[in-house]
C-alpha cells in the first residue's frame, strides 16, 4: 500500500519492470553486436583526454606503514560566475605504492579459466596471463620515473639449456606446462624469465618514511598450482650476481617482439593492458587475482608460421601522454572501482557488492572521464519567478553546490530522492538560489599536483567539463520488451530501505524535516534517525516550521528560511 515513502504497489512492479527489460536489453545488445568490445579496446588509446596524469617529481606521502599516497586539490565550479558562487575545492588520493605485491596464482582449476579470461579472443585468450606480466611490469617502469625514490630492479634468473623450471617444490610432481618464448635476444629471454618465474625476478620499490620497502601498485608475486618450464630459443646464460634493470623502452621491444612471433593482435596486447590497469584495485580490496595457467607453446609449425609472417601483428603503440593517463586512472583504485569495477578478473565479488546495493561514488573520476555517475552532477534548471516548489533531487543539488559546512561531501549514492519541497521549507541557501536567475552545475575546473621541490602542476580541460554522458535506465531507441520474471520482486527490499535513509539523512540531517514532511520523518524506514529523546512532530501537516517544534526539528532555526 502508498504511504509517505512507499510507491503504490503498481508504480513499484512499473520500475522493476523497467529495470529488467533494460538490464535484459543491454545483455542481449552486448551479445550479439560482436563488435563491441573491439571498440571498447580500441578506444583506449585515446579515452579521456582530460584525465590528470602524475607528473615529474610528484610529492608524495610516506608517513605510513602499508602505503604511500600521492594528494592532489581538485577545484570545482558550482556556477558560471565565481563571484555568484565561489568555487571550493576537494582533495584527490592515489595510492602509489603498497606494503605487498598483489598475489597473482596460476591455476589448473578449469572453473577459475572459464570465469576469468573472455573466450571472445579464442586461443589467444591463452596468451593473456603473460602478457599481463609483461604490462605489469611495464606500467611499474614508468611509474619509477615519476615518483621520487622509486626504483626498478630485475633479478636474474640463471638460463641454462634453454629452458628452466620456475614452479613451487610442492607442484613439482604435475606435470608441467611449456612457455616458449620465442625470443631472440638474450636480454628478453632474461626478461621474460625474470617476469614469470615465482621466485620474484623482479622489483619495483620505494621506502616510507621509516625506512620500510613499499612496491609499486602493479608488483605481482606470482605462485602457479603446476610447474612452468620456460623455454627460449638456443642456449643462454646469465649471470645472477647482479641487480639488473629492464628499461621501459626495451621492455615495450620485447613485447611487441612476443606479440609479433605469436601472432598476437592488438586485440589482445590492450585487453591485457586492461587487466594490468585493474591490478591496484585488487589490491585495494585486499583479493588476490586467478587466471588460468599460460599455454603458449612453441612448435615447428609455429616458427614456419613466424617466417612467413614477421609482420602479422599489428600493435599500435599508446603514445606517452595517454599512457600516463591510463597509470594514473590505475593509481585511482576508488575510482577505477567506481568507473569499470572490474575486467576479467574479480567480476564476482562486482556482482556480490552490486546485490548488496553498495555502489562506489567517486566525483573526480566521474568528471575527468565525462561519466554521469550520480544524480547530483546534474545542472539545475533555471526556476520561474512564480515557482512554488523544487524536486529533492535539486534541493540536494543546490545544498551540495552550496557547500555549506554541513553539506561538504556528496550523497553515499547515486539515487536521487523522490518527490518535492516547498519553497518556504527550504534551507536560507537553497532559498536563495531558486531565485537569483543564474545557472548552477557542478564542473571540473582543474586539479592541481603538489611537487617535491615545492612546484604546483595545474592540470584540466581548456573549458570546464560537466558530466555528459547519461546513465539513467533509459536505453536510446526502441527496446523490444521482454517478459519480466517477477521472482526477484521485493516491494520491502532492504536496499531500498538502506538508500532512502541516506539520502534522507544527507538532506534532512542537519536543518530537520519541515512539518509537512512529518509522514516521511516517522516512517518505520526513517524513524531511526535521532535519538531516543526526540518527541513526536506536533502540528498540522503543512509547510510551515510555526508552532511547537521538539528534538530534532529545534536545530532548524539558523539555517531554513521560513524557521521558528
Amino acid at each position: 500500500m502508498q504511504d509517505a515513502v512507499h510507491p503504490s504497489e503498481q508504480r513499484a512492479r512499473r520500475a522493476f519492470a523497467q529495470g529488467y527489460q533494460t538490464w535484459s536489453a543491454l545483455h542481449r545488445i552486448s551479445s550479439e553486436e560482436t563488435d563491441l568490445w573491439r571498440d571498447c579496446l580500441q578506444r583506449m588509446r585515446t579515452a579521456f583526454p582530460d584525465h590528470p596524469r602524475l607528473p615529474q617529481n610528484v610529492k608524495a606521502d610516506k608517513n605510513f606503514r602499508n602505503v604511500a599516497l600521492v594528494k592532489a586539490t581538485t577545484t570545482w565550479l558550482a556556477a558560471n560566475e565565481v563571484d555568484h558562487l565561489p568555487p571550493f575545492k576537494d582533495e584527490s588520493t592515489f595510492y602509489v605504492a603498497w606494503d605487498k605485491p598483489t598475489k597473482m596464482i596460476l591455476t589448473a582449476d578449469g572453473r577459475h579459466s572459464s570465469a576469468t579470461l573472455p573466450d571472445i579472443f579464442g586461443k589467444h585468450s591463452r596468451h593473456i596471463p603473460v602478457l599481463l606480466q609483461a604490462w605489469a611490469y611495464i606500467l611499474s617502469a614508468r611509474w619509477a620515473e615519476l615518483v621520487p625514490g622509486a626504483h626498478l630492479f630485475r633479478h636474474d634468473i640463471s638460463l641454462s639449456n634453454g629452458n628452466t623450471s620456475r614452479s613451487p617444490p610442492e607442484h613439482n610432481s604435475k606435470s608441467p606446462v611449456t612457455i616458449n618464448l620465442g625470443a631472440d635476444s638474450e636480454g628478453a629471454a632474461q626478461w621474460w624469465t625474470a617476469l614469470l618465474s615465482v621466485e620474484r625476478g623482479w622489483s619495483a620499490t620505494m621506502s616510507n618514511k621509516e625506512g620500510r620497502c613499499l612496491h609499486s601498485p602493479w608488483s605481482i608475486s606470482l605462485e602457479s598450482e603446476i610447474p612452468i618450464l620456460i623455454s627460449v630459443k638456443g642456449k643462454s646464460t646469465a649471470s645472477a650476481s647482479a641487480d639488473v634493470s629492464t628499461t621501459l623502452s626495451e621492455a615495450y621491444s620485447y613485447l611487441a617482439e612476443y606479440c609479433s612471433v605469436h601472432r598476437i593482435d592488438d586485440d589482445v596486447y590492450l585487453a591485457s593492458l586492461a587487466g594490468a590497469l585493474m591490478i591496484p584495485a585488487s589490491k585495494y580490496d585486499g583479493r588476490s587475482i586467478a587466471l588460468p595457467v599460460p599455454d603458449a607453446h612453441w612448435g615447428e609449425k609455429m616458427e614456419e608460421d613466424r617466417r612467413q609472417h614477421q609482420t602479422s601483428s599489428t600493435l599500435m603503440g599508446i603514445n606517452n601522454v595517454q599512457f600516463d593517463r591510463l597509470l594514473t586512472l590505475s593509481c585511482n583504485a576508488k575510482g577505477i572501482k567506481a568507473l569499470l569495477t572490474s575486467v576479467f578478473c574479480g567480476n564476482d565479488k562486482t556482482l556480490r557488492e552490486g546485490r548488496a546495493g553498495w555502489w562506489n561514488i567517486d566525483l573526480g573520476a566521474a568528471a575527468w572521464t565525462g561519466t554521469l555517475m550520480s544524480f547530483i552532477q546534474m545542472p539545475v534548471p533555471q526556476f520561474a519567478t512564480d515557482t512554488r516548489s523544487i524536486s529533492r533531487a535539486d534541493e540536494c543539488r543546490l545544498l551540495y553546490l552550496c557547500h555549506d559546512i554541513n553539506y561538504t561531501i556528496p550523497p553515499l549514492f547515486p539515487f536521487p530522492p523522490f518527490g518535492s519541497t516547498a519553497i518556504e521549507d527550504t534551507n536560507i541557501d537553497v532559498h536563495e538560489h531558486i531565485l537569483c536567475g543564474w545557472d548552477h552545475s557542478l564542473r571540473f575546473s582543474h586539479l592541481t599536483w603538489h611537487c617535491s621541490d615545492g612546484t604546483k602542476v595545474q592540470q584540466g580541460p581548456k573549458v570546464p567539463s560537466m558530466a555528459t554522458r547519461l546513465k539513467n535506465g533509459v536505453l536510446q531507441g526502441s527496446v523490444p520488451e521482454e517478459e519480466v520474471d517477477y521472482e526477484e520482486y521485493d516491494s520491502e527490499d532492504e536496499n531500498s530501505e538502506m538508500v532512502t535513509r541516506n539520502i534522507f539523512t544527507w538532506l534532512r540531517g542537519d536543518d530537520g524535516f519541515p512539518v509537512a514532511e512529518r509522514a516521511i520523518r516517522e516512517h518505520e524506514w526513517i524513524d531511526n534517525l535521532d535519538s531516543e529523546d526526540d518527541e513526536p512532530i506536533e502540528g498540522d501537516v503543512h509547510s510551515s516550521f510555526d508552532g511547537h517544534l521538539h528534538g530534532w526539528l529545534l536545530k532548524t532555526s539558523t539555517h531554513r528560511s521560513n524557521s521558528i
